[in-house]
């Protein structure tokens, strides 16, 4: 073997232990990123009181199901996804929050972003989920670039102006 062949073998060596190394760190951060993800609380409040508390294991055994929506974004086309997520009406009445004489559902973010719903819409059946995943896809917290753990999504919100991504809590006044 001439001395090109040896460096040459040395680098491919080097390169397959660099990707090794990565595929087992990237995949300790994916089994990471899934806990962080199950572990997200989402809050409910009634009368400034907070009366419930769901991680997302707990929501999903609510009754998830898969619905589509068109998210339409500035300066994209509108596209169609795939969420997955359960009714926020459901979760509600999961916890056995009466919303008799309420007429408002407000969603926070972590950010602070509002999003308030009127007790028709909130009532209105396959309109607002409370959706963790896009596409088969985690939607991911703020610091992976997503937009979850949970976002709030209005199905017959024709410009999907009124969505909340980062969604921690709803109370309905």
């Amino acid at each position: 073997m001439n001395k090109n062949t040896k460096i040459l073998i040395g680098i491919v060596l080097l390169l397959i232990t660099i990707a090794a190394t990565a595929i087992l760190l990237n995949r300790e951060n994916v089994a990471a990123s899934k806990e962080l993800n199950n572990n997200a609380i989402f809050v409910l409040i009634k009368d400034g009181e907070e009366v419930a508390s769901f991680n997302m294991v707990e929501i999903q055994a609510i009754g998830e199901v898969d619905f589509n929506a068109t998210l339409k974004s500035s300066g994209s086309d509108p596209k169609e996804h795939v969420y997955t997520g359960v009714l926020l009406k459901n979760i509600f009445s999961h916890a056995n929050i009466d919303i008799e004489g309420k007429d408002t559902v407000v969603v926070t973010a972590a950010d602070g972003y509002t999003v308030a719903i009127t007790r028709d819409k909130f009532l209105d059946d396959d309109n607002v989920y409370l959706a963790y995943m896009k596409d088969g896809e985690l939607l991911g917290t703020k610091e992976d670039g997503g937009s979850g753990p949970y976002q709030m999504i209005i199905r017959k919100d024709p410009f999907s102006q009124f969505w909340c991504k980062f969604a921690i809590s709803a109370e309905i006044r």
